[in-house]
């Protein structure tokens, strides 16, 4: 019985020795001396001293004088709150309700070894030993709102502030906004700052139906006298932009300013929003990007989508950056910026235009639940661009987009009824989606409706309902609806004729940015199709619409100059506006600025910068640019280097736009190479395209193809049918191989006159084969009287251009008849320009016409080439 009092006075200690120890370790804490503290407080905390196993949990929780360990520290603090300790619960409810993450020393390596199950791992067998219970505490808000209650019973003001925002939140407990109400006073009651701010935010309405904005800016205030940078940033938010409280955009901007230079990424952005978008100060695009730009290095992602809208605008916008921030953007997960990005790649703003790419980023963007991605995305799988074309899934795109509101998709859904791309063509379902979007203000729907009654299509004509849908779109914006309103005034249909009034529409819908209505008063005032003609007012409309960017009206003024209308602007304005047309992507006008710079006309000769332009135009598109590229690369010209697979390159693809003179040099290459029968077969397809589409030396080619039997089987009837169409055209070259293959037909002499006349034609319009070819005709009495000297003179005609076979003929017919010096001379004049140009025959009769004049022509003259 005495020992066991003893050892009972002995384990209880006296209180004066614990007193000492906490003084000691409070030193050594105090002295910097952490591991001797961390000695004595666990001591003392393992005696129970709540005060201890606080302090000891500190030391845990910061790594000081001990390992740092989140889990020991969370031990320590429920040890001195299970005692009762409110500072303790408060921290508790504060772990809780955010987590701890593993501490910062931890490398991603160890935090992997110490949560891995395999036994056999001994760098993770020994980390566990050192943290049996792990690194990190997790997130738990019904724990959190046990330790927070009991705080804030305990009159902890932060605890109470806490469980509050729980209340609120519905974090961890049921929602109670009365409950939240009533914790938040509590705190802000004991000048806790977040307990004034959840008050504000509370009232302001930040967590639901509980909005009173004017007891919000009475906490609000209370917290920024506290100098609470979040409170101010709350506060001039409801400054700007509440309808229940008095603006004030002055104060706004300071509130703002103040909390930006507390580092509050979401004051700078708004502050830069202000200086964006002119909220009660001046515009300042500098300030904007200043602002903006240290929120997104901050992290805050709007910040750099309004970084893309304040570079996407302005007097000199610049795509490219733009184009960056909205890839940074997008890269982090913002939906509208992926959405924009996707657009950004289908426009080729600042980016190369792809449009699989901008399908890439609107399909992250739709996941997202981004409206107008849908929208957009719905018009991709539609069109087929950089999709598999497919209308199902264009139509269910168009209707979740519809169903969220988006106008435009609605309209989309009339489009896909009314071409029946989703099933059986429905216009009377059209016109309903038409009119529903219409109804909600869609401009581009009222625009179809006007059409569809304008061109009768699936109703009948109705010119009054056309004005009136057209005045409606034109009210909703759509500079197109004052474009076609304006004609129907012009030609008096459905509205009384009136020419001021139609062009008052027109030029409306110019200065509304409609380049059509500007190109449209160009034409009215240079035909004076309704009206008289002004050729002043004409070229102010064409150098309104290239300032617009139309290509078109560029290369018009270029024409104007190289005619010398005195209307024409000067050669510097309409090299601006050609460069401008240009430098948005005009390939006709990059084209057109490569001659310049080529020719050195209006500009200084530059084949440096010809080329560049050249090179821009062709990969715009410019079938042109591509076929003169092939020609550079073909001869060398400028100094370039010769590519000949690269100009094959190029000249496929002018010749796959049909351009004639690609596809012939394409045509020349592939025969000087020996092409086989798969490569001849894919030229006559491009030369069947041009032919289709009505062209007269595409149509000729196709049927000398069928007449050799070149890239496709020999056909007669096919060759005759295409030549014929072309011979109707006009071209010559195709009435002389008709000529030609009929004259070569011994069956059908009955056709012969056929052929002469094709000849006759073709001579008049200038042919050397065609009058190589009558000569023949006329020598030999073919369909038509023999005639020598007839056949003389078509000879000359065409040897005088160098034609190699009627210099021979020439040479021949005179030799024939020769017999004088001058006349055999004369013969070996033409044998001699034949033998030149590589014909053997010739040769041969070149010899013997020298033999037979016995020395009249001697010495150096008597050379071939003399």
């Amino acid at each position: 019985m005495l020992l066991a009092r003893i050892r009972t006075f002995f384990s209880k200690g006296p209180s004066v020795d614990r007193d000492k120890t906490a003084l000691r370790a409070e030193r050594a804490f105090s002295d910097g001396r952490f591991s001797n503290a961390a000695v004595l407080f666990r001591e003392l905390a393992g005696a129970g001293s709540v005060d201890a196993q606080v302090r000891l949990a500190q030391l845990y929780e910061h790594g000081q004088g001990v390992l740092q360990s989140f889990v020991e520290a969370v031990r320590w603090y429920r040890s001195a709150a299970e005692q009762g300790s409110v500072a303790a619960q408060s921290r508790l409810g504060e772990i809780y309700l955010t987590g701890l993450e593993p501490p910062a020393i931890a490398t991603s390596s160890a935090i992997a070894h110490i949560e891995s199950a395999d036994t056999a791992d001994t760098q993770g067998s020994m980390l566990k030993r050192l943290f049996p219970l792990g690194l990190s505490v997790s997130r738990d808000p019904e724990q959190a709102a046990t330790w927070n209650t009991a705080a804030a019973e305990g009159g902890n003001a932060a605890a109470q502030a806490r469980l509050a925002y729980q209340y609120a939140t519905g974090s961890g407990v049921a929602r109670d906004l009365a409950a939240a109400e009533r914790w938040f006073l509590a705190a802000a009651k004991q000048d806790e700052v977040s307990g004034q701010l959840g008050l504000g935010m509370l009232f302001a309405g930040s967590y639901g139906e509980y909005g009173k904005p004017g007891r919000a800016v009475e906490w609000f205030e209370k917290a920024v006298a506290q100098d609470n940078a979040t409170a101010k940033l709350c506060l001039a938010m409801l400054f700007l932009y509440s309808t229940d409280v008095e603006r004030n955009h002055a104060r706004a901007r300071r509130l703002l300013q103040e909390a930006a230079n507390a580092a509050l990424p979401t004051a700078m952005f708004h502050l830069g929003e202000m200086y964006r978008r002119g909220l009660g100060v001046e515009v300042n695009r500098s300030q904007a990007e200043t602002w903006l730009s240290r929120a997104a290095v901050h992290g805050h992602v709007k910040a750099l989508l309004s970084l893309v809208w304040l570079f996407n605008s302005g007097p000199e916008p610049d795509a490219n950056t733009a184009a960056t921030r909205c890839r940074q953007a997008a890269d982090l997960g913002d939906g509208e910026a992926q959405c924009m990005l996707g657009q950004f790649y289908l426009a080729g703003k600042g980016v190369p235009r792809d449009p699989v790419e901008a399908a890439r980023w609107l399909s992250k963007a739709a996941e997202q639940g981004v409206t107008a991605a849908y929208e957009r995305l719905g018009a991709l799988y539609a069109e087929g661009l950089g999709l598999p074309q497919d209308y199902k899934m264009a139509a269910d795109l168009f209707v979740r987009a519809a169903v969220s509101g988006d106008t435009n998709a609605l309209c989309h859904l009339g489009t896909l009824e009314m071409a029946g791309l989703d099933g059986p063509p429905n216009p009377r379902a059209a016109r309903d989606w038409y009119r529903k979007a219409a109804k909600h203000g869609n401009g581009a729907a009222c625009l179809r409706l006007g059409i569809i009654y304008a061109t009768g299509d699936h109703v009948r004509v109705n010119y009054v309902s056309a004005a009136r849908w057209y005045a409606q779109a034109a009210v909703y914006g759509v500079a197109e609806g004052r474009y076609n309103l304006a004609f129907l005034h012009l030609r008096g249909l459905g509205v009384a004729q009136d020419l001021a009034r139609g062009l008052s529409l027109l030029e409306q819908a110019a200065d509304a940015g409609s380049v059509q209505a500007a190109l449209a008063l160009y034409y009215e005032f240079t035909d004076g199709t309704y009206g008289a003609r002004d050729e002043s007012a004409a070229a102010k409309w064409l150098e309104r619409a290239a300032d617009m960017g139309s290509g078109i009206a560029a290369r018009l003024l270029v024409q104007m100059l190289d005619r010398g209308n005195p209307h024409t602007p000067p050669a510097d304005r309409v090299l601006a506006l050609l460069e401008r047309c240009a430098s948005l992507g005009d390939a006709a006008a990059q084209a057109n600025l490569a001659l310049w710079y080529l020719e050195g006309k209006y500009v200084p000769k530059d084949e440096h910068m010809s080329m560049q332009w050249f090179e821009r135009a062709a990969r715009g598109g410019s079938a042109f640019a591509q076929a003169r590229l092939g020609d550079v690369l073909t001869t060398g010209a400028g100094g370039v280097q010769i590519d000949v697979a690269a100009a094959a390159t190029w000249y496929e693809r002018a010749a796959a736009q049909g351009h004639t003179g690609a596809t012939l040099a394409l045509t020349s290459m592939r025969m000087a190479a020996g092409a086989g029968t798969a490569e001849m077969s894919d030229i006559f397809r491009m030369w069947l395209q041009g032919a289709e589409r009505g062209d007269a030396t595409a149509q000729r080619m196709v049927g000398e193809f069928y007449l050799r039997g070149t890239g496709v089987e020999s056909s007669m009837a096919e060759a005759e049918r295409w030549l014929g169409a072309a011979a109707e055209q006009g071209n010559a070259a195709a009435m002389t191989l008709l000529a030609a293959s009929i004259l070569q037909d011994s069956e059908h002499t009955a056709r012969l006159p056929e052929a002469i006349q094709l000849l006759q034609r073709a001579t008049a319009l200038g042919n050397a084969d065609a009058d190589y070819n009558l000569g023949v005709c006329l020598r030999r009495g073919l369909g038509i009287p023999r005639d020598v000297n007839a056949a003389n003179r078509y000879y000359r005609s065409a040897a005088e251009r160098n034609h190699v076979s009627a210099q021979l003929a020439l040479g021949d017919s005179i030799a024939e008849s020769a017999n004088t010096d001058e006349a055999r001379l004369e013969a070996a004049h033409w044998y001699r320009l034949a033998a030149d140009g590589g014909s053997e025959h010739a040769k041969a009769r070149l010899l013997q016409v020298q033999e037979s004049m016995r020395g009249v022509e001697s010495g150096p003259k008597m050379s071939m080439h003399g």
